[in-house]
């Protein structure tokens, strides 16, 4: 069973296709809101952004960073900790196709136009 056709463009995305973003924000969250939270901790998205060092106001990117539980879906709080990424001039991969995963070439439904 593969892909339905009609995503064709949205599935076969690369890097040079979108909006790079400058920075990106994560923050600690913590699922212990209410008491029957599931105590879950981890990394979330705060923001992303696009020009954050120019002249130009910064623009938000689309990213999702919901304020919900991985775990359990209630509300998450947010820490204090908090961490600013820049991406790196080296955007090779961590993982080599091939050899840490197999790759294979993506299969569209053959009804959908």
């Amino acid at each position: 069973m593969g892909f339905p056709r009609k995503f064709k463009e949205l599935l076969e995305i690369e890097l040079s296709d979108v909006d790079r973003p400058d920075e990106a924000w994560l923050t600690y969250a913590v699922c212990a809101t209410k008491k029957d939270s599931c105590g879950w901790g981890g990394w979330m998205l705060e923001d992303i952004r696009k020009n954050a060092d120019g002249n130009d106001p910064s623009l938000v990117l689309p990213a999702f960073c919901e304020q919900v539980c991985p775990r359990c879906g209630k509300e998450t709080f947010r820490t204090g900790a908090t961490l600013k990424f820049v991406p790196s001039s080296d955007q090779s991969g961590r993982l080599v196709p091939g050899v840490d995963y197999e790759e294979l070439p993506i299969e569209y439904d053959e009804d959908e136009v």
